[in-house]
């Protein structure tokens, strides 16, 4: 991916707009790394609905009141994470940094398993959810700028 400055209809004092250029073969490098960051994302969606599932049937204090808090803000994402838009993705991400922060205090006072488990995966998805956001804007440039050329 290149970045070309256009100098087109440019007023005094105006910076040129950046144009992207994405090639064939910058194509399928951002196809296979769009492809992963999907993987990733929706292994550790999965993966933190069937933790959270687990410890609370596990768990001989775990109620259903506490279940469904954990999972009602990632089970909201399943009609988005189908339809896959970059907004979806970056939403995700502002979803797990709550869990995110939740977890953390107690990640530090307890050190349990389950909690050091949970913070990996919310850190998995929040970074993979990143990078997908920006590599499906990508991959949606290069295929209107594809459909534009042809």
């Amino acid at each position: 991916m290149t970045n070309t400055p256009e100098h087109n209809d440019l007023s005094a004092g105006e910076k040129p707009k950046k144009v992207i250029v994405i090639t064939d073969a910058d194509s399928v490098v951002l196809h296979k790394k769009l492809r992963i960051g999907r993987f990733i994302v929706r292994a550790s969606y999965i993966s933190l609905l069937v933790l959270f599932s687990l410890l609370n049937i596990i768990n001989e204090n775990g109620k259903l009141a506490l279940w469904l808090l954990q999972i009602i803000p990632l089970l909201i994402f399943i009609p988005a994470l189908l339809r896959e838009t970059h907004r979806t993705y970056s939403w995700l991400c502002f979803v797990a940094l709550m869990y995110f922060a939740a977890i953390i205090p107690l990640l530090m006072s307890r050190w349990l398993w389950s909690d050091w488990l949970i913070t990996l995966l919310v850190s998995a998805m929040f970074m993979a959810a990143m990078m997908t956001s920006r590599w499906l804007q990508y991959w949606n440039y290069y295929l209107s700028t594809k459909t534009q050329n042809s």
